[in-house]
């Protein structure tokens, strides 16, 4: 973890949808952000992104539909079983390196996508241009409902699992 003015950064190396690695280069720097609404991605990794989910997605009877903007992506809502953590849409994974190789964060329906009519849900990650100030910048959709940790002793970063998996959360989310 790096803290310069403009926040935290953390480094993610991968990023899968429901298991399946996307391809993305190295590790990559991201910042984390109390302000930016959501996830913000580089182009190709947002298109890397995008492809899986909506594959994934179709799979499991999930059907694309228009756009609504600010999203490029979005599905039709009426084929979206709804669990204890959302909409039960793909897993969308980030892979941060740790000792031991690499530990998951998971973000689950209430953090990947997002309701914006009773008929159409969006994934919830914006494309940020070919060249943004940065590759990823992890938004507050995609924070909620998660404990954080930032040891500035250790210069480590550590997160809880999805508070929603332990029916409870720290969001104005209904239960």
């Amino acid at each position: 973890m790096v803290i310069d003015s403009r926040g935290y950064q953390i480094s993610i190396q991968s990023m899968y949808v429901d298991g399946t690695p996307l391809t993305i280069f190295g590790e990559v720097p991201t910042r984390l952000s109390t302000v930016v609404p959501y996830t913000v991605l580089k182009t190709d990794i947002y298109n890397a992104l995008a492809q899986s989910f909506t594959l994934k997605a179709e799979a499991m009877g999930i059907s694309k539909v228009t756009s609504v903007a600010p999203f490029k992506d979005c599905f039709d809502a009426r084929n979206i079983a709804v669990k204890n953590t959302g909409p039960d849409v793909p897993e969308i994974e980030f892979g941060l390196p740790w000792k031991t190789g690499e530990v998951k964060w998971g973000f689950y329906g209430a953090n990947s996508v997002v309701e914006v009519s009773e008929m159409v849900t969006c994934l919830a990650f914006y494309d940020g241009g070919q060249y943004p100030e940065d590759s990823i910048v992890i938004g507050t959709h995609q924070l909620q409902d998660y404990l954080l940790e930032f040891d500035f002793s250790t210069s480590t970063f550590s997160f809880s699992d999805s508070l929603l998996l332990h029916d409870t959360n720290c969001s104005t989310r209904p239960s």
